[in-house]
Protein backbone atom coordinates (compact mmCIF):
# COMPACT_ATOMS: atom_id res chain seq x y z
CA UNK A 1 0.00 0.00 0.00
CA UNK A 2 1.58 3.07 -1.00
CA UNK A 3 2.28 6.23 1.11
CA UNK A 4 2.76 9.82 0.44
CA UNK A 5 3.76 12.55 2.33
CA UNK A 6 4.29 16.60 2.07
CA UNK A 7 5.44 19.26 4.10
CA UNK A 8 3.13 22.62 3.92
CA UNK A 9 3.97 25.56 5.67
CA UNK A 10 0.96 28.23 5.34
CA UNK A 11 0.85 31.39 6.43
CA UNK A 12 0.96 31.91 10.52
CA UNK A 13 -2.67 32.35 10.76
CA UNK A 14 -5.75 31.69 8.69
CA UNK A 15 -8.78 33.84 9.52
CA UNK A 16 -12.44 32.64 8.78
CA UNK A 17 -14.76 29.92 9.32
CA UNK A 18 -11.64 27.77 9.03
CA UNK A 19 -10.16 26.23 12.43
CA UNK A 20 -8.12 23.74 14.18
CA UNK A 21 -7.78 23.38 18.10
CA UNK A 22 -5.24 24.33 20.36
CA UNK A 23 -5.50 24.80 23.93
CA UNK A 24 -3.16 24.75 27.53
CA UNK A 25 -3.38 26.45 30.58
CA UNK A 26 -0.70 28.38 31.68
CA UNK A 27 -1.37 32.62 31.27
CA UNK A 28 0.74 35.16 31.63
CA UNK A 29 -0.81 37.66 33.97
CA UNK A 30 -1.71 40.16 31.71
CA UNK A 31 -4.07 37.88 29.91
CA UNK A 32 -5.58 36.22 33.21
CA UNK A 33 -6.54 39.40 34.20
CA UNK A 34 -7.88 39.57 30.45
CA UNK A 35 -9.85 35.95 30.77
CA UNK A 36 -10.78 36.23 34.57
CA UNK A 37 -11.37 38.39 37.59
CA UNK A 38 -11.28 35.45 40.05
CA UNK A 39 -8.15 33.23 39.03
CA UNK A 40 -11.03 30.52 39.10
CA UNK A 41 -10.74 27.33 36.83
CA UNK A 42 -13.35 25.86 34.76
CA UNK A 43 -14.22 22.98 32.78
CA UNK A 44 -14.26 23.04 28.84
CA UNK A 45 -14.20 20.02 26.08
CA UNK A 46 -13.31 19.94 22.83
CA UNK A 47 -15.45 17.64 20.69
CA UNK A 48 -14.80 16.79 16.99
CA UNK A 49 -17.52 15.97 14.01
CA UNK A 50 -17.15 15.49 10.37
CA UNK A 51 -20.39 15.32 9.87
CA UNK A 52 -21.69 17.55 6.69
CA UNK A 53 -21.80 21.38 7.13
CA UNK A 54 -23.81 23.57 4.88
CA UNK A 55 -21.89 23.67 1.97
CA UNK A 56 -20.25 20.07 2.04
CA UNK A 57 -20.94 17.32 -0.32
CA UNK A 58 -23.09 14.41 0.62
CA UNK A 59 -20.71 11.06 1.62
CA UNK A 60 -22.80 7.65 2.15
CA UNK A 61 -21.55 6.83 5.85
CA UNK A 62 -21.69 3.26 7.54
CA UNK A 63 -21.02 2.88 11.00
CA UNK A 64 -16.95 2.59 10.57
CA UNK A 65 -16.47 4.57 7.31
CA UNK A 66 -17.08 7.10 4.31
CA UNK A 67 -18.08 6.49 0.66
CA UNK A 68 -17.70 9.63 -1.41
CA UNK A 69 -18.49 9.19 -5.20
CA UNK A 70 -17.46 11.98 -6.94
CA UNK A 71 -17.12 11.71 -10.96
CA UNK A 72 -16.33 8.11 -12.02
CA UNK A 73 -14.26 7.61 -9.29
CA UNK A 74 -15.12 6.09 -5.41
CA UNK A 75 -13.17 6.74 -2.35
CA UNK A 76 -13.82 5.18 0.89
CA UNK A 77 -12.23 6.71 3.90
CA UNK A 78 -11.92 3.65 6.47
CA UNK A 79 -9.78 5.48 9.35
CA UNK A 80 -8.50 9.36 9.47
CA UNK A 81 -6.14 10.70 12.13
CA UNK A 82 -4.50 14.32 13.04
CA UNK A 83 -1.48 15.54 14.74
CA UNK A 84 -2.51 18.54 17.38
CA UNK A 85 0.65 20.58 18.30
CA UNK A 86 -1.29 22.71 20.02
CA UNK A 87 -4.86 23.64 21.30
CA UNK A 88 -5.04 27.06 22.27
CA UNK A 89 -8.44 29.21 23.28
CA UNK A 90 -7.56 33.00 22.53
CA UNK A 91 -9.31 35.59 25.28
CA UNK A 92 -11.61 38.05 23.81
CA UNK A 93 -9.34 41.08 23.60
CA UNK A 94 -6.16 38.88 22.36
CA UNK A 95 -5.42 39.33 18.67
CA UNK A 96 -4.04 35.93 18.29
CA UNK A 97 -2.25 32.85 19.88
CA UNK A 98 0.72 33.39 18.19
CA UNK A 99 4.13 32.14 20.37
CA UNK A 100 7.34 32.44 19.51
CA UNK A 101 8.69 28.56 19.88
CA UNK A 102 7.60 26.29 17.62
CA UNK A 103 9.12 22.53 17.84
CA UNK A 104 6.50 21.33 19.57
CA UNK A 105 7.88 22.74 22.78
CA UNK A 106 6.36 22.10 26.41
CA UNK A 107 6.32 25.41 27.97
CA UNK A 108 4.97 28.03 26.24
CA UNK A 109 3.00 31.12 27.47
CA UNK A 110 1.41 33.42 24.49
CA UNK A 111 -1.28 34.87 26.50
CA UNK A 112 -3.49 32.39 25.52
CA UNK A 113 -5.45 29.52 27.15
CA UNK A 114 -3.92 25.77 26.62
CA UNK A 115 -6.71 23.40 26.53
CA UNK A 116 -3.97 21.00 24.88
CA UNK A 117 -0.43 20.69 24.78
CA UNK A 118 0.64 18.28 22.14
CA UNK A 119 1.75 16.19 20.36
CA UNK A 120 -2.13 15.04 20.84
CA UNK A 121 -3.33 12.51 18.53
CA UNK A 122 -7.09 13.03 17.19
CA UNK A 123 -9.13 10.39 16.10
CA UNK A 124 -11.70 11.41 13.62
CA UNK A 125 -15.14 10.17 14.09
CA UNK A 126 -16.26 9.14 10.78
CA UNK A 127 -19.64 7.93 11.40
CA UNK A 128 -21.23 11.84 11.54
CA UNK A 129 -21.58 11.50 15.36
CA UNK A 130 -20.09 14.37 17.52
CA UNK A 131 -17.13 12.91 19.70
CA UNK A 132 -15.71 14.84 22.63
CA UNK A 133 -11.83 13.90 22.37
CA UNK A 134 -10.28 16.65 25.00
CA UNK A 135 -12.05 17.94 28.78
CA UNK A 136 -9.32 20.42 30.62
CA UNK A 137 -9.38 23.21 33.04
CA UNK A 138 -8.83 26.56 31.43
CA UNK A 139 -9.26 29.83 33.44
CA UNK A 140 -12.69 31.24 33.63
CA UNK A 141 -13.64 33.81 31.27
CA UNK A 142 -14.71 34.75 27.40
CA UNK A 143 -13.07 33.52 24.86
CA UNK A 144 -12.98 35.03 20.95
CA UNK A 145 -11.87 32.21 19.04
CA UNK A 146 -9.61 28.71 18.83
CA UNK A 147 -6.35 28.19 17.73
CA UNK A 148 -5.17 24.68 16.33
CA UNK A 149 -1.54 23.87 15.62
CA UNK A 150 -1.34 20.90 13.03
CA UNK A 151 2.03 19.52 12.51
CA UNK A 152 4.16 16.69 12.39
CA UNK A 153 6.77 15.78 15.11
CA UNK A 154 9.89 16.91 14.87
CA UNK A 155 11.45 17.79 17.98
CA UNK A 156 13.19 15.74 20.68
CA UNK A 157 11.49 17.03 23.23
CA UNK A 158 9.80 15.42 26.39
CA UNK A 159 6.23 14.92 25.16
CA UNK A 160 7.53 14.71 21.16
CA UNK A 161 9.70 11.73 22.44
CA UNK A 162 6.80 10.26 23.84
CA UNK A 163 4.62 10.60 21.37
CA UNK A 164 6.81 8.81 18.84
CA UNK A 165 7.50 6.28 21.02
CA UNK A 166 3.96 5.71 21.00
CA UNK A 167 3.04 6.24 17.72
CA UNK A 168 6.25 5.59 15.60
CA UNK A 169 4.01 5.87 12.04
CA UNK A 170 3.54 9.52 12.86
CA UNK A 171 7.15 10.25 12.81
CA UNK A 172 7.59 13.21 10.76
CA UNK A 173 3.99 13.14 10.20
CA UNK A 174 0.48 14.91 11.18
CA UNK A 175 -1.99 12.97 9.09
CA UNK A 176 -2.47 9.72 7.98
CA UNK A 177 -5.25 8.37 6.72
CA UNK A 178 -6.45 4.50 5.24
CA UNK A 179 -9.07 3.56 2.47
CA UNK A 180 -9.62 2.56 -0.92
CA UNK A 181 -9.29 4.32 -4.05
CA UNK A 182 -11.83 2.45 -6.85
CA UNK A 183 -11.56 -0.54 -4.90
CA UNK A 184 -7.37 -0.27 -4.23
CA UNK A 185 -6.20 0.04 -0.82
CA UNK A 186 -4.01 3.29 0.09
CA UNK A 187 -2.38 4.93 3.24
CA UNK A 188 -2.14 8.80 2.66
CA UNK A 189 0.54 10.16 4.79
CA UNK A 190 1.23 13.83 5.20
CA UNK A 191 3.03 16.08 6.99
CA UNK A 192 0.71 19.31 6.58
CA UNK A 193 2.16 22.13 8.37
CA UNK A 194 -0.31 24.51 9.52
CA UNK A 195 -2.04 26.94 12.25
CA UNK A 196 -5.17 27.60 12.26
CA UNK A 197 -7.83 30.63 14.08
CA UNK A 198 -11.48 29.58 13.93
CA UNK A 199 -13.14 33.26 14.77
CA UNK A 200 -16.55 32.14 16.87
CA UNK A 201 -19.82 34.06 15.87
CA UNK A 202 -19.67 34.91 19.17
CA UNK A 203 -17.29 35.05 21.95
CA UNK A 204 -17.90 31.78 24.48
CA UNK A 205 -18.28 32.26 28.28
CA UNK A 206 -16.59 29.56 30.04
CA UNK A 207 -17.75 29.50 33.54
CA UNK A 208 -19.98 26.47 35.82
CA UNK A 209 -22.11 25.96 32.86
CA UNK A 210 -18.52 23.98 31.11
CA UNK A 211 -18.96 24.95 27.37
CA UNK A 212 -18.10 22.60 24.67
CA UNK A 213 -16.06 23.64 21.49
CA UNK A 214 -17.04 21.45 18.20
CA UNK A 215 -14.38 21.03 15.57
CA UNK A 216 -15.53 20.20 12.04
CA UNK A 217 -13.62 18.84 9.75
CA UNK A 218 -15.08 18.72 6.22
CA UNK A 219 -13.13 15.33 5.59
CA UNK A 220 -15.81 15.11 2.11
CA UNK A 221 -13.18 17.42 1.03
CA UNK A 222 -10.08 16.26 1.10
CA UNK A 223 -9.79 14.38 -1.75
CA UNK A 224 -11.72 17.20 -3.81
CA UNK A 225 -9.69 18.15 -7.04
CA UNK A 226 -11.95 21.22 -7.29
CA UNK A 227 -13.93 20.28 -10.37
CA UNK A 228 -16.14 17.96 -9.38
CA UNK A 229 -13.75 14.82 -9.12
CA UNK A 230 -12.06 12.65 -6.68
CA UNK A 231 -8.42 12.97 -6.55
CA UNK A 232 -6.32 9.23 -6.32
CA UNK A 233 -4.64 8.94 -2.73
CA UNK A 234 -2.20 6.63 -4.20
CA UNK A 235 -1.11 9.39 -7.13
CA UNK A 236 2.24 11.63 -5.18
CA UNK A 237 1.33 14.02 -8.22
CA UNK A 238 -1.73 14.87 -5.54
CA UNK A 239 0.15 15.48 -2.58
CA UNK A 240 0.14 18.67 -2.64
CA UNK A 241 -3.22 19.54 -3.88
CA UNK A 242 -4.72 17.14 -0.52
CA UNK A 243 -2.56 18.34 1.90
CA UNK A 244 -4.10 21.63 1.20
CA UNK A 245 -7.48 20.54 1.04
CA UNK A 246 -6.87 19.65 4.63
CA UNK A 247 -5.26 22.33 5.91
CA UNK A 248 -8.25 24.35 4.76
CA UNK A 249 -10.97 22.12 5.96
CA UNK A 250 -11.75 23.02 9.92
CA UNK A 251 -14.47 24.81 11.59
CA UNK A 252 -14.68 25.70 14.81
CA UNK A 253 -17.73 26.77 16.87
CA UNK A 254 -19.55 26.91 20.56
CA UNK A 255 -21.28 23.24 20.41
CA UNK A 256 -22.76 23.18 24.05
CA UNK A 257 -25.81 20.75 22.90
CA UNK A 258 -23.06 18.12 21.16
CA UNK A 259 -24.91 18.13 17.67
CA UNK A 260 -22.21 19.15 15.54
CA UNK A 261 -23.63 22.48 14.86
CA UNK A 262 -22.99 26.16 16.04
CA UNK A 263 -25.32 27.47 18.71
CA UNK A 264 -25.04 30.74 17.48
CA UNK A 265 -26.63 29.77 14.02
Amino acid sequence: MPAHSLLQRSTPFLRSAITPLVVTAALTSAACSDATTSGSRRAVTVSLTTQAQANAPAAIRSQSDITISVGAHSLVITKAQLVARRIELAPASASSCAGTAEAGDDNVSDGCAEVEVGPTLLDLPLDATTKTSISASVPAGSYRGLELRIGPVTSGNRNSVQFVASHPEFKNASVRVEGTFDGKPFVFVGAVDTRIEAVFTSPITVDASSPNVTVAIDISNWFSDGSGGTLDPSNSANASRISANIASSFHAFEDDDHDGHDDHR
